[in-house]
């Protein structure tokens, strides 16, 4: 019973943060930008923690810039971040836990045999 709860629950999470993630794929997923991998990556070596790193990551979405970019001096050169799209503050939130959910390190590692 609780299997069934929790994939319902997830798979609602996961419905309304599609279109989000989308948007997101539309660069992240054809090397225009860097990977999710890599942006949560510096993001988890600068603030150590989830909370932290979503919290960094949805107030860079609100206002792009190189100041509140974790990227390299390089990666700020070739993908500007003040050019990264805006998106409203329901498809930041989502895509944000979206993202960080499906990078989380912890869960990699116990996934492994």
């Amino acid at each position: 019973m609780e299997k069934i709860i929790l994939l319902i629950f997830s798979n609602a999470l996961l419905c309304g943060s599609d279109s989000a993630v989308a948007k997101c794929n539309e660069c992240h997923n054809r090397f225009l930008a860097p990977s999710y991998k890599k942006v949560y990556k510096r993001y988890l070596l600068k603030y150590s923690s989830k909370a932290r790193v979503e919290k960094a990551m949805i107030d860079f979405l609100k206002a792009p810039s190189e100041d509140k970019s974790v990227m390299s001096d390089g990666m700020k050169r070739r993908f500007d971040p003040d050019e990264h799209p805006l998106f409203n503050n329901d498809m930041r939130v989502k895509a944000v836990r979206y993202i960080v959910e499906q990078e989380d390190m912890l869960k990699r590692f116990k996934k492994l045999p």
